[in-house]
């Protein structure tokens, strides 16, 4: 959050960069950037002929570059927001090792971008966002970072997301029960476009009622099928098959396809099986969440997991796993029968 923190505060002491590099998985705070820059940048919300929205995928960058160099209408400053930007993803075959260099100089589009960041203009503030992933390597990335401001909107803590729903709730004239925050994070997981659409439905629910409850939670909030994912490993964790057979059946009346479920039970014991790797090579549970590429709520539970298992049951688990999936799509097998099965055997072992 510090880093949505640090930008608001520029903006409102007048700090304006001529190009922001928007990128990361926080959707919701990329949009909400965007919408504060505009906001300081023409106040008002008048002068819509200095705001300039551009598809990156649609339109090549000397279009983007020359909307940049028009000098603004009216006087004042000039926007161009550019989604999908494209300049700044990885190149295919480019190398892995994030202290390496690309070996080749910029060319095309890349290139004259780096030119306009030699000497860019004035009047006009770019923001560039790229979606989820950047390539920090670049040349262009290193530009934007020099000449502007590169910010990646990580994932929030969730105590963070926590203390977010609580202002949520606040603003209309809502508090939330002890325990609902995370309840709600729990169910809807934690981006915030996702709790953002849960705490309206919450506050729209309760009505005239001024306390959110978790059993309002329970009502109007669907559960986040990684939670029951995590319930059905924890069964079959504790060798309880009735608890890991019924998490099934939850995640198949909610409507998710047999492959589905078989994807996220084996990409959970995948990794299961890496936490408990890299955990025995030394690493700590905080550790395993850059290491795995996961948030760190998710890390904590693999951490908590991986101890009730050993790498034996869960490499068999995920042979097993493998030919339930192809005994369904083949025909041959139907998906619960079989992923009962499944689990009372893995139960008895």
């Amino acid at each position: 959050m510090r880093y949505f923190i640090d930008l608001v505060k520029d903006l409102k002491e007048g700090r304006f960069y001529p190009v922001y590099l928007l990128y990361g998985p926080e959707s919701y705070l990329r949009r909400e950037a965007v919408k504060r820059i505009r906001e300081c940048l023409l106040p008002g919300g008048a002068d819509d002929f200095n705001f300039i929205t551009i598809d990156g995928e649609e339109k090549h960058t000397s279009e983007i570059l020359s909307l940049a160099a028009m000098s603004p209408l009216f006087a004042g400053k000039r926007l161009v927001v550019v989604s999908n930007a494209r300049h700044f993803s990885r190149k295919k075959g480019s190398p892995d090792s994030p202290g390496e260099e690309e070996a080749d100089a910029p060319k095309g589009d890349e290139a004259r971008l780096i030119k306009y960041l030699a000497g860019p203009s004035p009047d006009t503030c770019i923001v560039f966002d790229a979606g989820e992933a950047v390539d920090k390597r670049k040349k262009v990335y290193r530009e934007i970072s020099r000449v502007g401001r590169a910010i990646e909107f990580t994932l929030l803590k969730n105590e963070d997301l926590s203390a977010w729903l609580d202002k949520q709730a606040r603003r209309a004239g809502k508090s939330l029960a002890p325990g609902t925050a995370a309840g709600i994070i729990d169910r809807a997981g934690n981006t915030m476009q996702a709790l953002s659409m849960e705490i309206n439905k919450l506050i729209c629910y309760v009505g005239e009622n001024k306390v959110i409850s978790q059993k309002d939670v329970a009502a109007v909030t669907p559960p986040n099928p990684e939670e029951d994912i995590f319930a059905v490993v924890d069964a079959l964790g504790g060798r309880n098959a009735a608890r890991a057979i019924a998490g099934i059946n939850r995640l198949v009346m909610q409507k998710h396809p047999p492959p589905v479920i078989l994807g996220m039970v084996a990409r959970q014991i995948r990794l299961l099986l890496l936490a408990g790797e890299a955990i025995r090579s030394g690493n700590t549970a905080a550790e395993l969440a850059p290491r795995l590429g996961i948030h760190p709520y998710v890390a904590k539970k693999m951490a908590s997991q991986q101890k009730n298992f050993n790498r034996r049951q869960l490499v068999g688990a995920l042979i097993a796993l493998h030919g339930l999936d192809q005994s369904v799509k083949s025909g041959k097998r139907d998906f619960l029968p079989g992923m009962e099965a499944l689990i009372l055997d893995t139960c008895r072992k």
